[in-house]
Formats: structure tokens, sequence, C-alpha cells
């Protein structure tokens, strides 16, 4: 068989390349309007990750601040009741439990925290009623309502130490204007701080006075946004005032009722100034709390070590109920 030329073979291959629709050649180069697009997009992702990052630093600052000033001193704390520090034997030894056992076979102990549980109970009930009530009495709309709601926040207006002073005042036994009125009206004059049957109920009076405006004010503004359909409803059915306080009302408080309590009870377990000023922790024990018992203890007798754990014990004591509270501002109603 004869070869064919090369041209011919170069012809034929030439022919077979060309055959068939010619495909569309891609641009070398994208338009102008591609790449800003694509730019953009660069530029909306790297914007993402720096929110992202930045809603997950803002809160280190806060954080930091919140850690110096109370997870430090706690943590330092707990270190310390496990030590017998004293401030004129700077050189201090891990103790282990000898505090706390201390603390277990220690009366006065016993009775500085039955005294706060009674403060802090009776407190907390007393202040809750009365400032519900009078939350319900502000919220109802009359002339000179406003006048009202401003006489009830004044107790609030008063310093702790001022308010201290002035219930020390009322209370003097011989000049005092709650006996004056006492002897006016023929009633007998009670030696209201010196007596272990009066010098608690004393203390409570005075923080009453100004903790009833407290819930009152923050019951009021939850009142005050309480939808009014779902009462309305409720009387147009015939539903009596207490009915549509129980079912509706109380409900709907759920969450703000939960925040005053915790707002008071806090209060009423680290309040040291009336006890201090009032009835200095007497007679006796009678008017000692935990907290002003960790202060003698501490800065009186300069037992650091005991102080710091009759402190953790106050801080249990007080995460107790507040833990029950929490868990009924989060139950559904």
């Amino acid at each position: 068989m004869a070869a064919e030329p090369p041209g011919r073979r170069v012809a034929v291959a030439e022919d077979s390349v060309t055959d068939g629709p010619r495909q569309p050649v891609p641009a070398a180069t994208s338009s102008p309007g591609a790449f800003l697009e694509g730019a953009r997009a660069v530029v909306a992702r790297v914007r993402r990750e720096l929110d992202k990052r930045f809603f997950s630093l803002a809160p280190l600052p806060g954080f930091l601040v919140v850690s110096a000033v109370t997870i430090v001193p706690i943590a330092f704390g707990i270190y310390l009741s496990f030590t017998n520090y004293q401030p004129i034997n700077p050189s201090f030894r891990f103790a282990g439990l000898v505090n706390y056992r201390q603390l277990v076979h220690d009366p006065q102990a016993h009775q500085a925290i039955w005294n706060t549980l009674i403060f802090a109970g009776l407190g907390i009930v007393i202040e809750m009623t009365l400032g519900v009530g009078l939350a319900l009495l502000l919220a109802r709309p009359m002339r000179g309502i406003g006048a009202f709601r401003t006489l009830y926040i004044l107790p609030l207006m008063v310093a702790g130490i001022a308010s201290a002073v002035a219930w020390r005042a009322l209370l003097n036994t011989s000049s005092g204007w709650i006996n004056y009125f006492f002897s006016v009206v023929g009633l007998p004059q009670l030696n209201w701080l010196a007596s272990t049957r009066t010098a608690m109920p004393s203390v409570i009076l005075a923080d009453v006075w100004s903790g009833a405006p407290t819930v009152a004010i923050i019951v009021l503004a939850g009142l005050l946004v309480v939808p009014k359909e779902p009462v309305e409803a409720a009387r147009v059915d015939g539903a009596s005032a207490f009915q549509i306080f129980l079912r509706i009302t109380l409900p709907a408080l759920r969450p703000v009722l939960a925040f005053a309590m915790i707002f008071r009870l806090v209060d009423l377990f680290r309040q040291i100034a009336l006890f201090q000023i009032v009835t200095g922790g007497g007679p006796g024990l009678a008017s000692t709390v935990l907290n002003f018992f960790v202060y003698q203890s501490t800065f009186v007798f300069g037992e650091l070590g005991y102080g710091a754990a009759l402190a953790i014990v106050l801080i249990v004591l007080m995460i107790v109920p507040l833990t029950i509270i929490f868990r009924f501002a989060r139950r559904r109603a």
C-alpha cells in the first residue's frame, strides 16, 4: 500500500478538528462589576467575623471587673477559712476544718444563724405583703396619685446610716417619740432596744420602713404594664377583684415579684448598719445576726480565719432561698 503524502495527512487532521459547531472562547479577563461584587462579599465576610469576635470579647472587661471585686475576694475568703490567720500573727498556716468544727460547736454562732433566719424570714414576708398592698393602692387611678407615689418614695432617699440613727432616737426608752405617743394614749412604755423580746422586732420594724416602699415601687412598675384586656374580660364575666388578682394579676407579676424578693432578701442578709447603730447586737445576742457576728469575729476579735468560715456559711444561707426564688420565677404559671 502506497503511503500518503504528508500534506494529505495534515489536511485531514485539520478537517476533523474543524468539524462540528465552534465552541466560544472564554474571556481572558472578568468584567469590573464582577470584581466589585467579589470584593463586597469578602468585606462582608470579614465584617461578620469581626462582629462575632467583638460580641464574644465585649463582656470581657465587665467580667474582669466583677472577678476583681467579687470572685477573687470570695476565693480568698474560702482559702482563709481553712487557715488560722490572725493579724497579730502574720505567719499563718493551713488549719483544715478547724474553723468549721469550731463553728459547729459555737453556741454564739448558732444563735447568730437563728437570728439571721428570723430577721430575713419575717422581714421578707412583711415587706412583700405590705409592698404588694401599697402597690395595688398606688396603681388605682385617683386624684393626686402622683403626690402619694412621691411620698412613698421618700424613705428610699434616706441613707441607711441616717435611717438607723433616726430609729434609734425614735425607739429611745426615755426620750423617744414612740414611747411618748404611747404614754399619751395610755399604753405602756416599752424598753424597745434593751429587752430581749423587743430588740429584734424593733430592728425589723426599722428595716420594713425602708424595705416595703422599695417593694411597692418595683411591683407598681409591673402593675402599670400588665395587659388590661384580660382584666376587663374577667370583669365582664363577673369575676371578683380578688379572683382577678389571684388568677390574672399575680401570675403576670411572677417575674416582678421574684426580682423584688431577690433584691430585698439580699439586702436583709447583708444588713449590718441597723444592728450596729440601733441595738449593737444586744442585749446579749438577742439581735446579733450572722453578718454582724462576722464583723465582730473578724475586726473586733481579729479571728480572720474563723470570720471567713462564718462568711462562707452566710453565703450558703443566701444561696438556698435565692435558688428557690429563681425556680419560682422560671416556673410557668
